[in-house]
């Protein structure tokens, strides 16, 4: 080995040293920022700087930055006036979607067996997660399906009856984020025109439900309706999936109807209401009728 390779060598070491020293930094500084945040409770919901500090067992410096880092990022919020921090509204929202993830999966339960027993047809409970669907929870076909479905494995929500029932719905921002990051062509039947995917949307909000024809795997067709939450805003999707050649297209209409009134069903159990229901799809109506005349 030569004196300029020892010296590569040398230099990859110490780089590879510093990565290390750099990740294992990053670790503690998160650890300690979780620390913080567990500080909070019921009983004292606002704490100064002293006491987290005191709490935590770090430098009152080391603390301020750590506070300083969660405030911007939403995580705590500040009290000028006492300089007191509580739990911000990110925290706030971080809880509210496990909390309705659990209620989800607690009633959605009844309803995906009863739709299994019903149809014959593989079952899916969905949820978004900003760029993907993901499974929380499905009943297989005793008949079998071509596809498995993992739970808890996501899946493009542009090309799936589950992602396109709940991509619907989301602000256009998201769909834009969507469409950027490219839609990928899985099938001859994948939209993959960001034109296309919004009319397809479009039409979603409109028949209050959505159709994967066969868009991600080539043998499997699917249909699905969203969940709303006693906001009223969608919070899931459900669907009934199956092979082409079970679930043939004539098929599509009265399956809708059936997915359609399930999802009613379940959303009435979230403490969704008919009256919020009609307003906001008099608003998703009008919505697409402009996002069409675009």
């Amino acid at each position: 080995m030569t004196s300029q390779d020892k010296k590569m060598v040398a230099g990859d070491r110490k780089a590879d040293r510093a990565r290390r020293r750099d990740r294992a930094g990053g670790l503690k500084t998160l650890r300690k920022a979780i620390r913080v945040l567990k500080c909070f409770s019921l009983q004292e919901p606002h704490l100064s700087l002293s006491e987290i500090a005191d709490r935590v067992g770090l430098a009152r410096s080391t603390t301020h930055r750590i506070l300083a880092t969660l405030r911007d990022e939403g995580m705590l919020e500040q009290d000028g006036r006492r300089e007191l921090y509580r739990l911000g509204l990110e925290v706030f929202e971080m809880g509210s979607v496990v909390l309705a993830n659990m209620e989800l999966h607690r009633e959605a339960l009844p309803f995906i067996e009863e739709l299994a027993r019903e149809t014959g047809e593989t079952i899916h409970l969905g949820v978004f997660d900003g760029t993907q669907v993901v499974s929380i929870e499905k009943m297989d076909s005793p008949r079998g399906l071509t596809t498995v479905v993992t739970i808890g494995k996501g899946a493009p929500a542009y090309c799936t009856g589950v992602g396109k029932a709940l991509l619907s719905f989301q602000p256009e921002a998201v769909v834009d984020r969507i469409c950027k990051m490219g839609l990928t062509h899985h099938t001859p039947q994948t939209i993959t025109d960001p034109a296309s995917l919004r009319q397809e949307l479009a039409k979603i909000r409109v028949l209050g439900y959505a159709v994967d024809d066969r868009e991600l795997h080539p043998d499997v067709r699917c249909v699905a309706a969203p969940i709303r939450d006693h906001t009223g805003n969608v919070v899931a999707s459900i669907s009934i999936s199956g092979p082409a050649t079970r679930i043939q297209k004539s098929a599509i209409p009265s399956l809708a109807k059936m997915i359609r009134a399930v999802a009613a069903k379940l959303s009435a159990r979230l403490g969704h209401t008919v009256l919020e229901s009609t307003r906001r799809t008099g608003s998703s109506r009008a919505t697409a009728r402009s996002s069409a005349a675009r």
